[in-house]
This record gives C-alpha cells, structure tokens and sequence, in this order.
C-alpha cells in the first residue's frame, strides 16, 4: 500500500513539474520603457524579459527542492529495504504468488519514477542556470551602455556658465549643477535623483522625463505627486547659462508645474 501511495505521489509531483515547465514556455516576453539610444532599449528588454522568466522559474525551483526531499526519501526507504533483506534469513523457496507478483512491480515501477524525477530536475536545474548566465551577462552589458551614455552626456555638456551673472540674474547664490536651484525640486528629491545618477544639470537635461519619473515612483509614495516634465528644459537652461529665459520659465511655475 505504501509503494502505491508513493507512486501516485511521484507522479503527480512530476505532473506539476511539468505544468509549471509549459506555463513558463508560453510566458510572453514584456517590453520596458524606450532608453536614450536604440542599443541601450534592446539590452533593457532583454535583461527584462531574462528577469520575468527567472522569476517564472521561482517555482520551479521549489518544486525541485521537494522532489530532491521525495528522492531522499526512495532512497532511505530503498537502504532500509536492502539491509533488511541482507540481515533477514534466507526464505524457504516457495512459489511466487500473485500478492509477491504485485509488490515486485510496484518496487520497479517506484524505482522507474525516481529515475525519471532525478533526470527531470537536472534538466530544471541546467535551464535555471543557463538562465541566470545570460542575465549576468545582460546586466554587465547593461552597465556598459550606461557608462558609455554617462560619457556621451558628459562629452557634449557645453562649458560651466557665468554663475556670477547666474547669481545676479536670479537674486540668489547659484552653485554650479546644484539641482536644487531647478523650479520643483528640493534636497530630498535631489538625493533621489543622485541616487538614479543623474548628477549635473546637463544630465538632468538628457534625461527623459519617463526616467525622472520611475525614479521618484521607486523613491515612495511621496515623491509621486511631483511631476518633472520641465525638469529636463529647467535644467538645459542651467547648464547653458540661459538665466534670463530659466527665470522668465520659473516665474510661470508652481512647484515645476505652469501655474493656473
């Protein structure tokens, strides 16, 4: 009875193992938002799509994990049976019978199963892995258009501006690429947008609005009631020392917003 209530386990562990492999291969891959540059979207999809599907295979492999305690366990059981069989004394020989017949069966077809999970986890396990490879492999891509971006923007930032007349237009003391001086934007927001890298006013200028706003979203609750559509144009402004259109601008905001 026992050999029988394992088997029908085995099998329905393997049937699910399986479902979940099907439903894995017919996930869709999900595009992400457009990069600055067409090479840099690509490797973004694809470091996506590798993450969606490592995170299908979260599943999996806990499924795999209780398959390795099943197996464990037809292999306890199968040592306990062959040190009983080794210290029992030797039967009278007698005919088989059909009840002897059946537990034969039973222990070959338990036998059969293990051997099938054993090389279906391994075959998880070779698809998990490969998995992972190429997601390393996308991030380290990943990193390097970014810092070839990183290059880019600071290549074309045109040269630091007067801040003296910066100071004198705009009635105040102006740092140079202090984002705080950007009509919306505070200390904290500031270190959020440090925190995503971008740094300067130039490379506040190339970054896309989009950008600016998964920033602020990742940042909490708090940070999305912001809306940084003329961040970008604020901060173009600043870095070619264009004060006196920069003020014309914040005069007409409320917190980065066109007021009324």
């Amino acid at each position: 009875m026992s050999y029988t209530l394992a088997k029908w386990a085995l099998w329905l562990i393997g049937a699910a193992a399986i479902g979940v492999v099907i439903g894995w291969l017919l996930r869709g891959l999900r595009g992400v938002r457009s990069a600055p540059v067409a090479e840099y979207d690509d490797a973004s999809e694809e470091v996506a799509a590798l993450r969606d599907r490592v995170a299908a295979l979260e599943p999996l492999i806990n499924e795999r994990e209780k398959l390795r305690i099943q197996l464990e366990d037809c292999r306890e059981m199968a040592a306990e049976a062959k040190a009983t069989v080794t210290h029992a004394p030797l039967p009278t020989r007698q005919p088989p019978t059909a009840a002897g017949l059946a537990a034969l069966a039973a222990d070959a077809s338990v036998v059969a199963d293990r051997d099938r999970l054993v090389a279906l986890v391994g075959a998880h396990e070779a698809t998990i892995g490969d998995l992972r490879a190429r997601l390393w492999n996308q991030e380290a891509r990943l990193g390097e258009l970014q810092g070839q971006l990183a290059t880019h923007f600071a290549d074309t930032a045109p040269p630091e501006p007067d801040l003296d007349e910066g100071s004198r237009v705009l009635g105040e003391k102006v740092r140079f690429n202090d984002l705080t001086v950007v009509e919306g934007i505070g200390p904290k927001i500031a270190d959020v947008l440090l925190a995503a890298g971008i740094k300067t006013w130039w490379q506040l200028h190339q970054t896309d609005v989009s950008v600016i706003a998964d920033a602020l979203a990742e940042a909490g609750p708090r940070f999305q009631v912001h809306d940084p559509v003329t961040w970008p144009q604020q901060g173009g402004m600043l870095a070619r020392g264009e004060w006196q259109a920069f003020k014309t601008l914040t005069d007409q905001l409320q917190g980065g917003k066109l007021s009324g």
